[in-house]
């Protein structure tokens, strides 16, 4: 029985074989006709870098000139091609191995189906370029946006931290003018906070890339203090006296109303804001501007787009006249019972007078009333000053003399 057997099983062996042969190839071909071996292509897959804190040990920051992304064609079954999406594929640049030309190897893969998939890429390597890294503090400015309410007044807005450190490329942190926090005043009428981003402005005022940078705060809490307004007068008066011989025609200054902010009592207290300016000795038109904030005194502030005012005067000559004096026309005013008094003249006291051509045609010596007080006078000779009794809009040079005391006794 197990020679008949074995006799049936052996007989025609190689035609068994070969069989068996055909219907695995037949097999492994139908199998192919059903699934078989295509190729693909996938653009723009991003490459991930890892290793970049090896750089920033070395104090470098670095910038990826080529190779942030790769296409790659892929070869495999049918059925793994139409499956693959971009997330299953692993593009890797370890910035660890970059070599001395800045070139990183970019190796890909897809871990999802390992070997049974042929990957081709048309990107080898990632390049870059090295540069110093860069620390730097900035002052945190607060910048408003949005319309406050009217009669309110966004005063102190102050930032904490109010000072940030910017890391990052050193020809990028240099292009930093400033580092700003936007804070939105529309309908507020209270002092309040709030959480602000910064953000970094270039010295053209242009937005910079924060992508390229590294700020040691992601926000910082911005305070906004809130006051209420005013509009108060204006009042400026001059004092002091014009050079002799000149006096001001025409006085005018703008502006006549300020815009001023504080807490409710203090503005309660504020009627009006009023200030001098000096024109002692001036001798010609003067326009000129003065600060309006020097004129306060209480506990509110100048928030009106003029912060300055503008003066404007016009300073005229005057016509002179000449007149002279002898000196038994100087009346002796308070003089002491006890003391005789000596004019000390040669002949005349010469007095310049001043006043429009009018007023001096209408005026004669005898308008004046000269004279000498010497009221507290004690013996000696002494320098008085000539004082004089003027009609309006009449102005004098009023000359001092010598003048002797001697007791009348002696």
């Amino acid at each position: 029985m197990g020679i008949r057997m074995k006799e049936k099983l052996t007989k025609n062996l190689g035609l068994k074989i070969l069989s068996l042969f055909m219907a695995i190839l037949l097999w492994i071909v139908i199998l192919n006709v059903e699934d078989p071996v295509v190729t693909g292509e996938w653009n723009d897959i991003q490459v991930t870098k890892i290793n970049e804190n090896v750089l920033g040990q070395k104090d470098k920051v670095y910038d990826v000139i080529s190779g942030d992304t790769v296409d790659v064609t892929v070869k495999a079954k049918r059925s793994i091609i139409e499956s693959l999406r971009p997330s299953d594929f692993q593009a890797i640049a370890d910035l660890s191995e970059l070599s001395i030309v800045n070139a990183v190897p970019i190796v890909v893969t897809i871990p999802k189906y390992g070997e049974a998939v042929e990957i081709k890429q048309n990107t080898l390597t990632m390049k870059v370029s090295l540069e110093n890294l860069k620390t730097e503090q900035f002052r945190i400015d607060v910048v408003t946006k949005g319309t406050v309410t009217e009669g309110y007044y966004a005063k102190d807005k102050t930032s904490s931290p109010n000072i940030i450190q910017v890391s990052g490329a050193e020809s990028v942190v240099n292009k930093i003018k400033e580092v700003v926090v936007e804070v939105n005043v529309s309908n507020k009428r209270e002092s309040y906070e709030e959480e602000a981003i910064p953000k970094v402005y270039d010295k053209n005022g242009s937005l910079m890339d924060s992508s390229n940078l590294t700020l040691n705060y992601e926000s910082v809490m911005v305070s906004v203090n809130m006051l209420q307004t005013k509009t108060v007068p204006l009042i400026i008066n001059l004092k002091g006296t014009p050079y002799n011989g000149y006096k001001y025609s025409d006085f005018k200054y703008e502006p006549k109303k300020v815009v001023i902010a504080g807490q409710p009592e203090e503005l309660d207290k504020v009627k009006y804001i009023s200030g001098e300016y000096n024109i002692d000795y001036k001798r010609t038109d003067i326009e000129e501007e003065v600060n309006i904030t020097d004129f306060i005194k209480n506990d509110v502030i100048l928030i009106d787009e003029n912060q300055s005012a503008v003066i404007n005067i016009n300073i005229e000559k005057l016509d002179t006249k000449d007149i002279s004096y002898k000196s038994n026309e100087i009346e002796l005013r308070n003089l002491p019972e006890d003391l005789n008094a000596t004019l000390n003249v040669e002949e005349f006291v010469d007095v310049v007078v001043y006043g429009e051509a009018e007023a001096l045609a209408a005026l004669s010596k005898y308008s004046l009333h000269p004279y000498i007080d010497f009221a507290d006078t004690k013996a000696g000779t002494k320098i008085f000053q000539i004082q004089f009794s003027p009609p309006e809009e009449i102005y004098l040079s009023n000359p001092s003399i010598s003048v002797t005391l001697e007791n009348s006794s002696g």
